[in-house]
């Protein structure tokens, strides 16, 4: 049985919040599992004008792939005790709730829905995103969903559509004494297998961590030029390629260079799209909210990484 009696709009009003850091990191696509994600690129081909015609090579490249969804699950269970406390509580005069017994009919308001889905969306973000691999037999995030690492090191196998030369073989560990020197290797990776790339914007996605460990370890390379502090935001000697620390590879030493519009959170309905049930039991009220998201990426052919997937 479906409890609302005209409070549904305190959940849905709740469900269309806490996009804000998914629309920042992730080209947001509404689609299907048939249509495919199309990155198409336009290079910057302008030159002096001459007398001779020169065709530019790789003016423009093009590319596509399938997306996989997945559902994800939310399930909420309230006994009456605990919407009887939440009531009494200081809640009664923060909201200003009605009398107990309206809130035991239509308790929606004390559940603290916008907490819980504010962090379910924040856990794909931070724990799915990149690192997530799929078990439906444990509870949490990183077991919701499979993860865009998944995906990169299935893309980079054997009839896969990542190349071979798209793959910068790293140091065997990478950290303070040898990070900035990784980018830069990535970077000319991306300026050999297709130098055609750097004349659009590109973002090279690292951790956080790993983000800072690149400043200090540029400051310590170049002391006389680099104040202590200072920031690179755009990788020296590739003025096109922004660095872009993304908290979903937290822990990593991951980095991967890619358009902005290769990296997509696919949904095959509006992001604020659910299916929702609401089942009053005797003791109780549960709620169950599903939706279909994955994290993917567009095309191999523009994508650049280390081997620290």
């Amino acid at each position: 049985m479906q409890v609302f009696d005209g409070k549904k709009e305190i959940i849905t009003d709740v469900l269309t919040d806490g996009e804000a850091k998914i629309r920042e990191l992730y080209q947001l696509l509404v689609t299907d599992n048939k249509s495919p994600l199309v990155n198409l690129q336009i290079m910057d081909i302008l030159r002096a004008a001459s007398d001779d015609f020169t065709p530019s090579q790789g003016a423009l490249q093009f590319g596509a792939r399938v997306p996989t969804f997945e559902d994800v699950d939310i399930d909420l269970q309230f006994t009456t005790g605990e919407i009887q406390t939440l009531y009494r509580s200081y809640l009664q005069y923060v909201k200003g709730l009605s009398s107990e017994k309206d809130v035991l009919a239509n308790p929606f308001e004390v559940f603290f829905l916008e907490q819980i889905l504010r962090t379910a969306r924040a856990n794909l973000i931070e724990k799915a995103s990149w690192k997530a691999v799929k078990n439906a037999a444990n509870t949490g995030a990183i077991y919701a969903i499979t993860g865009l690492l998944s995906k990169l090191t299935t893309g980079r196998q054997a009839g896969g559509d990542i190349p071979a030369g798209n793959v910068f073989t790293s140091a065997t560990t990478v950290d303070d004494t040898n990070s900035y020197e990784q980018v830069i290797g990535l970077c000319q990776t991306v300026e050999t297998t297709n130098q055609a790339m750097l004349e659009i914007p590109l973002q090279l996605r690292c951790s956080p961590g790993m983000a800072r460990s690149i400043n200090r370890r540029r400051q310590a390379k170049f002391p006389n030029l680099v104040r202590p502090n200072e920031v690179m935001r755009q990788v020296d000697g590739y003025e096109n390629i922004v660095i872009t620390p993304d908290v979903g590879l937290t822990g990593k030493s991951t980095m991967v260079i890619t358009p902005g519009s290769n990296l997509n959170f696919v949904c095959n309905e509006d992001v604020s799209a659910y299916t929702l049930t609401v089942v009053k039991d005797v003791k109780a009220i549960k709620i169950n909210i599903r939706m279909s998201v994955g994290f993917d990426y567009g095309f191999g052919k523009f994508t650049f990484l280390n081997d620290k997937v």
